[in-house]
């Protein structure tokens, strides 16, 4: 607000004839502060959850979320099944929550998950 203001005395000191331009665009320039001020926390909000997952990130061609925090590995799939990788251990579950396979990781399920 004082920035915007303070460009507003500038821009109608510098030229009166358009002044009230200035000062429409000044009007707007406000607006855009505010956004800017609402994206800004939205952006810093966002990064937090990402801080506290790890690393993730969503393949664009295929839809899957993938997240990598520590020795684990979690890919999820546009249909709402998961995948996940966790002490050594590979488990697949349905899009409600139940369990499909239980089994030991193998190298291939890593770099499968990994390609994602």
């Amino acid at each position: 607000g004082g920035n915007s203001g303070g460009g507003n005395s500038g821009g109608n000191g510098g030229n009166n004839g358009g002044g009230s331009g200035d000062n429409s665009g000044g009007n707007g320039n406000g607006t855009g502060g505010n956004s800017a001020t609402d994206g800004s926390g939205d952006n810093s909000a966002s990064g937090k959850g990402q801080s506290t997952k790890g690393v993730s990130h969503v393949n664009v061609t295929t839809g899957d979320k993938v997240e990598v925090s520590g020795n684990k590995i979690t890919v999820t799939h546009p249909d709402g099944i998961t995948e996940k990788i966790e002490n050594g251990r590979f488990k697949m579950k349905d899009a409600l929550g139940r369990t499909i396979i239980d089994r030991l990781a193998t190298p291939a399920d890593a770099s499968r998950l990994k390609a994602l």
